[in-house]
């Protein structure tokens, strides 16, 4: 009987380390100020980005904590293998990926968020403790390394506005100033 418990304290001793569900974390420049994060899941595609834990949390010294909600998600993303990560990176699907030392024979499913504003630099990502898809036990330090388009070091922040809305809103900025010479002159 005693073997019986020690064995099985053994077993959630090793269950409690594991970085649980998500395996890695993955970035992508998308040349334009901002940055898609990705979280590779280890089991079972998904009907959807996950909710569970209200997307991920990103902290670290100095900056303001910020929440990235998954927005998206991917499934079957082949891969046997770390080779097959590095794949993504060529094709362009990532910039950059970092492990979150857990890892399954299942991978291949991933979340994704909306762009946001962040550059390279150390951070610490975390999903959430509560069941069942996105579950980590502890936040993991990434990383990021590659982003060209955000200053380095540059903390996370809100989504990027669309190029449309930055031209609209320069336009609208040209009008009034048209309209405030016009009213100079009269």
């Amino acid at each position: 009987m005693k073997m019986k418990v020690i064995l099985l304290a053994a077993l959630l001793a090793g269950v409690s380390t594991a970085q649980a569900h998500l395996i890695n974390f993955g970035w992508v420049d998308n040349g334009n100020g901002s940055v898609t994060l990705w979280g590779e899941h280890w089991h079972g595609a998904q009907a959807g980005p996950s909710t569970a834990n209200g997307g991920i949390h990103i902290s670290g010294s100095g900056i303001t904590p910020f929440t990235a909600q998954w927005t998206g998600h991917s499934n079957g993303v082949s891969r046997t293998d770390t080779g097959d990560r590095d794949a993504m990176v060529a094709n362009g699907t990532l910039t950059g990926y970092q492990s979150t030392g857990f890892n399954s024979a299942n991978d291949s499913n991933w979340f994704f968020t909306d762009p946001l504003v962040i550059g390279n630099g150390t951070f610490d990502f975390f999903t959430g403790t509560r069941c069942c898809i996105d579950t980590m036990s502890v936040p993991v330090s990434i990383t990021l390394t590659g982003i060209t388009s955000v200053p380095p070091g540059t903390g996370p922040g809100g989504t990027v506005s669309e190029p449309s809305s930055l031209i609209l809103m320069g336009l609208g900025l040209v009008g009034m100033a048209g309209f405030a010479r016009s009213r100079r002159k009269a």
